[in-house]
C-alpha cells in the first residue's frame, strides 16, 4: 500500500499534520511520518488530524516514534482553525 499523505506545518511549538486520506493512514505509517518531520521536531510535539477530524499526539522519544496519545481537550481548541 502507499505510503501516508498529508499536509503539515509548523505553529510555534507544535508540528500539526494533517492526514489527507490517501494511501495508509498517518496512523498507520506513524514511524514514517516521524522520520519525514525528524528536522522540524526539536523541542516541539508532533499532533495529527486524524480521517475523523481529531487531533491527537505521536509521541516522539530520541527522535523516534514511542506511540500514541490522545490529544486533550485543549488540544483540539488550540489546533482548530490552524490548519485548512
Amino acid at each position: 500500500m502507499k505510503r501516508a499523505t498529508y499536509s503539515w506545518k509548523v505553529v510555534g511549538d507544535l508540528v500539526l499534520v494533517v492526514d489527507e486520506d490517501q494511501g495508509r493512514s498517518v496512523t498507520n505509517d506513524a514511524e514514517r511520518v516521524v522520520r519525514d518531520l525528524a528536522g522540524h521536531l526539536e523541542g516541539r510535539r508532533l499532533l495529527y488530524r486524524d480521517s475523523m477530524g481529531r487531533w491527537d499526539e505521536l509521541v516522539v522519544e530520541e527522535g523516534r516514534f514511542a506511540g500514541f496519545a490522545p490529544g486533550s481537550a485543549a488540544d483540539q481548541a488550540a489546533c482548530e482553525g490552524m490548519v485548512e
